[in-house]
């Protein structure tokens, strides 16, 4: 016996006329927050019958399933029929995520007006396509992350160039131009920069402090004394 309603996390709303067996692939990956309504046609059943393989991953599915029949004797009813059922999910449960299983596009203004209500509704063509969407998004949030650290490394890097430039014109710095930005930008503690610029000036301790001294305003957000 399925839970109610409301207690579901996801529902998956099979456009089985459409997607036919292919568009249950995943299913091994659900879980029992999920609720899986497959919609079919009476006169189709013979063209659209679920293979054993499909059974027996049904059987194991851990997800709940429902067998819909669209009744209507129209074209395209099992899409009405769809369509009809979210409006009375929401009703019940407007957190939860709804996703059509379907390849066909004429869902897709519907689908529009349900997300300007702010709900989570969605068109895939196949069951496994939801953790697909889900990696993606990952995938987007890393890249953009990833972008945002290169913006902040490229702001720092040329804010440090200029500062160079503008208090390090002699030639005991010039010469070391490169690897004293490299110290500056690469530095996490004012220890870590005391010590590469050590490194570098390996036998003045003298110059490593005034160039210390020099880069406070370049030092004063980074942790240590």
């Amino acid at each position: 016996m399925g839970k109610k309603t409301k207690e579901y996390q996801r529902f998956f709303l099979v456009d089985y006329e459409n997607v036919h067996c292919s568009g249950l692939d995943g299913i091994k990956n659900l879980s029992d927050k999920d609720c899986v309504r497959i919609y079919y046609r009476e006169e189709r059943k013979k063209e659209e019958k679920l293979t054993l393989d499909f059974h027996n991953l049904i059987n194991k599915s851990k997800a709940h399933f429902k067998y819909i029949e669209a009744k209507w004797s129209i074209e395209n009813a099992a899409d009405f029929w769809i369509l009809f059922d979210i409006e009375k999910l929401l009703k019940k449960n407007k957190t939860a995520e709804y996703f059509i299983v379907s390849k066909d596009t004429d869902f897709d203004k519907d689908i529009e007006k349900f997300c300007e209500r702010k709900w989570k509704v969605k068109r895939i063509s196949t069951i496994d396509k939801r953790d697909e969407q889900v990696k993606n998004k990952s995938t987007r949030r890393k890249a953009n992350a990833s972008k945002n650290v290169s913006k902040k490394t490229n702001n720092r890097e040329a804010q440090i160039r200029s500062f160079f430039g503008q208090h390090f014109k002699e030639p005991e710095y010039t010469k070391h131009k490169e690897q004293i930005i490299r110290v500056l930008l690469d530095g996490k503690t004012k220890q870590q920069v005391n010590n590469g610029l050590m490194k570098i000036y390996r036998q003045s301790g003298e110059t490593v402090g005034r160039i210390v001294k020099k880069c406070k305003p370049l030092l004063k957000e980074l942790p240590g004394k």
